[in-house]
């Protein structure tokens, strides 16, 4: 028998709702940590002091001493001037060092407002960036440089927005080498939760062909390789680990082996978009053990000559998944925890899920508040003032070690299932989604995850005395969108837009090594459209014009 007062050191005792507590990934968590938990961890190979290799304590000494995380908020609803205005109104509220703007479905699915299946969700959820026009009239009044540019999105229309940032640079008179932020998603989304109708073989070559692009340009735009819409959908951490990794490898490898590319060419246009929920702790492990495996794979698998090679730009979005329809003001807990834990882990940029989260887009209130959220941690918090401040904990340590080696078990059967693409096609990362999608269901099903106001101090509806703000479109702004663009179609220069999407046409139809960029850029000067450059390069390569096959090519190809 135990002595009085001794603590139980064993995994698996029961916690406070009956059930063992455990990590996001399943590991059984004891009540306490010491010295034994991380006998095997050496300083100076695993931890090491900010700024120095493996990277676990951060890129920079000074951390946000030097420079402070991008403070940011999500927009896109409405129309392209709808969202300009929202920028600016969330520059008011205290957006600082970007922006980031989230594309409609019309445009992820690279078809126009005017399709039959866009007229009634044009700006609906997102921005409807289908021209350069449109991006034109987002960026009216708003600078290029001296800020991060982030537009998101499916992975299909990432040339086209690409396309826009050198487009408009250029017509500004600003060399596009001076423009930065993150405009490329990777083409594995479709199968991670941020799906588009192109098929996956023309995505990974459109997405190989922006990176070269980028490399051989000297741009300084950059591609998300996220694992944030797995984790959305369901994904535990260490699996999200071992995705981030293995999507990387497959890319670095293409472009290596297929377009004469050198590692140190490419290593730092990828960045990683974490989901950041709110198991506090693993958050941060999650994202200290990340900065090691990536580090080490740089240096092991890719020889990486350049120190800044081996260090993976991590953004994070707190999760929206955890923002809960019921009592939505208990997001605003949600979002400051998660927001701490992204400064504490050592993020470079912030953006976060709002209280209203689970309803619609965010209001100005919502926003306000998650703004707020994250200069309340940046300047209130002491978060800020020390590098790594949970270096050395115990508990920390044994956790970043534990998931890394999970991950690194998960990263194993994919390779040898033949790396990220063989492990899609067999099926593997779509049923290990699903799983663990379901068993983190059963758990609140089960009461063995508590969530307040979902299976824990419930309050009836219509005992609610919040009335949460709700933002909204309707169809009319929608069929608005549309008959702009029937109405604009036809002032545009038909012979310049015939000669660029003959071209365009010609060289879709050169393999899949050749690099469309170029007449996508010269495309998009003369304002043609998501449907029409996609429409061409889908002819050239023997499919229909259209993917949802209801409309034709209008423009004459010679």
């Amino acid at each position: 028998m135990k002595p009085p007062n001794t603590p139980r050191t064993a995994a698996g005792a029961p916690g406070s709702n009956g059930f063992a507590p455990q990590t996001d990934y399943g590991t059984l968590l004891k009540p306490t940590y010491g010295p034994a938990d991380v006998a095997g961890t050496d300083y100076a190979r695993d931890v090491a002091d900010p700024g120095q290799f493996p990277y676990t304590r951060g890129y920079h000494a000074a951390g946000y001493r030097g420079r402070m995380w991008t403070q940011r908020m999500t927009a896109g609803l409405g129309s392209s001037s709808d969202a300009n205005q929202v920028l600016k109104d969330y520059h008011e509220m205290g957006q600082r060092g970007g922006i980031c703007v989230i594309s409609d479905r019309v445009f992820s699915s690279c078809i126009d407002p005017d399709h039959p299946m866009g007229r009634k969700e044009a700006g609906v959820l997102g921005w409807p960036g289908c021209s350069l026009l449109e991006f034109e009239e987002l960026m009216d009044g708003i600078e290029l440089t001296g800020q991060s540019i982030t537009l998101l999105g499916s992975c299909a229309p990432s040339s086209l927005r690409l396309a826009y940032v050198v487009a408009l640079a250029q017509k500004r008179g600003i060399d596009p080498r001076q423009v930065h932020g993150g405009v490329i998603e990777s083409p594995f989304e479709n199968y991670l939760g941020q799906t588009d109708p192109q098929p996956f073989d023309l995505n990974l070559k459109l997405c190989l062909d922006c990176f070269e692009y980028v490399a051989r340009e000297g741009l300084k735009m950059r591609c998300n390789v996220n694992s944030q819409h797995f984790q959305e959908s369901g994904g535990n951490n260490a699996q999200a680990l071992a995705l981030e990794l293995s999507m990387l490898k497959e890319i670095y490898g293409r472009l290596i082996r297929e377009r004469g590319l050198e590692f140190d060419d490419v290593a730092n246009i990828p960045y990683e978009l974490l989901s950041i929920g709110s198991r506090f702790f693993d958050e941060i492990a999650k994202m200290r053990a990340l900065r090691r495996m990536y580090a080490r794979m740089a240096r092991d698998e890719f020889h990486a000559k350049k120190e800044k090679s081996m260090q993976l730009l991590i953004a994070t979005h707190t999760s929206g998944r955890t923002m809960t329809y019921q009592q939505p003001l208990n997001n605003v807990v949600r979002c400051a925890i998660q927001t701490l834990a992204a400064a504490v882990g050592g993020c470079t940029a912030i953006d976060n899920a709002t209280l209203d989260n689970a309803h619609a887009e965010p209001s100005a209130f919502a926003a306000r508040m998650s703004l707020n959220t994250q200069h309340i941690v940046a300047h209130e918090t002491g978060a800020a003032d020390v590098v790594d401040p949970l270096a050395g904990s115990y508990y920390v340590e044994a956790l970043t070690n534990d998931v890394e080696a999970k991950a690194n078990a998960i990263l194993a059967e994919i390779d040898a299932l033949g790396g990220m693409v063989g492990a899609l096609k067999a099926g593997y990362i779509q049923a290990m989604l699903s799983k663990e999608a379901a068993i983190k269901y059963q758990r609140v099903d089960r009461g063995e995850r508590l969530v307040v106001g979902v299976n824990h101090l419930q309050v009836p509806a219509e005992e609610e005395d919040f009335q949460l703000p709700v933002k909204e479109v309707h169809l009319g702004d929608s069929e608005s969108i549309a008959r702009r663009m029937e109405a604009w179609k036809p002032t545009r220069d038909q012979a310049a837009l015939s000669a660029a999407l003959s071209r365009l046409h010609a060289d879709a139809g050169k393999g899949d090594r050749f690099n469309l960029m170029p007449a996508i850029v010269e495309a998009v000067k003369v304002y043609a459209t998501a449907g029409e450059v996609f429409g061409v390069i889908r002819m050239a390569r023997g499919l229909h014009y259209d993917p949802f096959g209801m409309v034709t090519c209008a423009v004459p190809l010679h």
